[in-house]
């Protein structure tokens, strides 16, 4: 009984502590796939296990700033307006380090590009990598596997629609 009760007060100790772990920022831009120009007012949409937490826009420099708590799985979403629609996961799962305080910083730039009209590109509803952020150590790494099973059709669609846009004039109106 003495043994139970160790590991329940040793199991609460671990779920308190978590708030203190190593936190994850992500800073990056949403910019346009073809100009890199930045892109103002695309809205993210922050999903937390599966529940919309937060949504904003970036300002005029395309910028945007999250500090993701641990012990969660995020999807972030970009949106704007007559462009295709993207997004990218995080999971902040894993042991800690009691008592850090630390945040640690990572760039992510989402590129948007226009709709194509007539053009079935809702393979971009999946998302565009996966990391994984460990609160341990404060690294945060990207699915390779996975980033290599979708790079193919990524390609394949997104040729597709450089050329839709190139005969339509868009592109060269860009440039």
């Amino acid at each position: 009984m003495e043994r139970l009760r160790d590991l329940i007060l040793l199991a609460t100790l671990w779920f308190a502590s978590t708030a203190e772990a190593a936190q994850l920022r992500i800073v990056g831009m949403v910019t346009d796939k073809f100009t890199a120009a930045p892109l103002a007012e695309a809205q993210v949409r922050v999903y937390r296990n599966g529940e919309r937490v937060r949504t904003f826009t970036t300002g005029q420099n395309g910028r945007y700033e999250l500090l993701l708590d641990n012990n969660a799985d995020y999807v972030i979403r970009f949106v704007m307006p007559g462009h295709v629609t993207k997004c990218f996961t995080v999971t902040t799962h894993g042991p800690i380090w009691e008592g850090d305080h630390s945040i640690k910083e990572v760039f992510i730039e989402m590129t948007l590009f226009e709709q194509v009209p007539d053009m079935d590109l809702s393979f971009f509803d999946l998302p565009m990598g996966i990391a994984r952020f460990d609160p341990l150590d404060g690294r945060m790494d990207w699915d390779e596997a996975y980033d290599g099973r979708i790079r193919g059709e990524v390609g394949t669609l997104m040729d597709a629609v450089t050329r839709a846009l190139a005969a339509r004039g868009a592109l060269a109106k860009l440039n």
